[in-house]
């Protein structure tokens, strides 16, 4: 990202903020240039250590790959795109994720399963009906952890829910505590999480170039 900088320094652009992108990592909105300054900006949105999702989702190509260095502390949930204040439309800091399709996730990572999907439910009725429900509640606090207490999942049951990745690591992250529960149990009373066709895809693949994270209204 220096030599980015850098070069973009040699045509007096500016650098802008997403989201909170540098330590403390994600926690709020980045500052955005005054209406009236015209720039020049430049932003550059990936995966940099220093920069939004250094160590990789443990999704897509980089779960397929074995490239993802996030550790079980590395809490993607609680970041800015993660799953938190996910319900809390209305409010800065909400958002879901859409697929072409309709489909609604809490976060751009995706859950084992849609939550619902526009096309034939409005958004804020499918988050509504989220309410309240302990596993959900979790997500949007940002604590997966706690997503099967009261189901009886502890803390050391979730975090004990670890797996290889497809290189053969040993891979422990809460995305993949979150998958593991929602596969166990929470199939039994949310149907489309029992019959999901998540894994006949490669796992929780991100959003593609026609998903985009939208702010709830």
């Amino acid at each position: 990202m220096e030599d980015v900088r850098a070069m973009m320094a040699l045509f007096g652009a500016r650098e802008v903020g997403l989201g909170g992108a540098r330590d403390p990592r994600l926690k709020a909105p980045g500052s955005r240039p005054a209406d009236d300054d015209r720039g020049p900006f430049f932003l550059f949105f990936g995966a940099q250590p220093d920069l939004w999702i250094g160590e990789l989702w443990p999704r897509g190509r980089a779960w397929a790959n074995g490239l993802s260095e996030a550790t079980y502390e590395t809490n993607f949930c609680a970041r800015w795109s993660g799953g938190k204040n996910f319900l809390n439309y209305g409010q800065a800091g909400s958002e879901v994720a859409l697929e072409p399709d309709g489909s609604v996730y809490p976060c751009c990572l995706k859950t084992k399963a849609p939550l619902g999907s526009v096309a034939e439910e409005r958004l804020i009725d499918i988050l509504d009906s989220l309410r309240g429900h302990p596993a959900f509640e979790a997500i949007n606090a940002g604590d997966p952890e706690a997503m099967g207490l009261s189901a009886g999942w502890s803390r050391e049951a979730y975090r004990n829910a670890s797996v290889s990745d497809p290189k053969g690591r040993t891979f422990a992250n809460v995305c993949i505590g979150c998958d593991a529960y929602s596969a166990a149990q929470l199939g039994m009373i949310w149907p489309r999480f029992a019959h999901s066709a998540w894994p006949a895809r490669e796992p929780g693949i991100p959003c593609r170039r026609l998903c985009r994270t939208y702010e709830t209204p």
